[in-house]
């Protein structure tokens, strides 16, 4: 049985240079919020807790699940990116948001930078 609650809050990250949100759970490719694309970070050879990749398939040591705005893959049939060094930012300090609000922060129309600041907490 799955664990993942899709209102349970997940962590801000950066991948690619894209925000994106972190869970360790494994979120199945169903139960993921409508527009956002799911990405496994699986662990290489080396160092079994350093994410070597992001797949969207199992197929290592699973580390955690991430989820993005947009696909961070270059063509659709790739199923596998490896992780170089500053790809992958997890600590941003961002905080913690739903993929509701993490949405409404990223992708609302009605985005107004004073009131997003204040709410988010984001620095200029």
């Amino acid at each position: 049985m799955n664990n993942y609650d899709p209102m349970e809050r997940m962590r801000e990250i950066e991948i690619f240079g894209v925000p994106a949100l972190f869970t360790d759970e494994a979120i199945p490719p169903e139960a993921v919020y409508p527009g956002m694309s799911r990405y496994e970070l699986l662990a290489g050879d080396g160092d079994p807790e350093r994410p070597r990749y992001a797949a969207t398939q199992p197929g290592g040591k699973f580390l955690g699940t991430v989820l993005t705005p947009v696909p961070i893959f270059l063509y659709p049939s790739d199923t596998q990116r490896e992780i170089g060094p500053g790809d992958l930012i997890l600590d941003t300090g961002a905080g913690s948001y739903t993929p509701a609000e993490f949405e409404e922060k990223y992708l609302s129309p009605n985005y107004d930078e004073g009131t997003q600041r204040e709410r988010y907490g984001k620095d200029d």
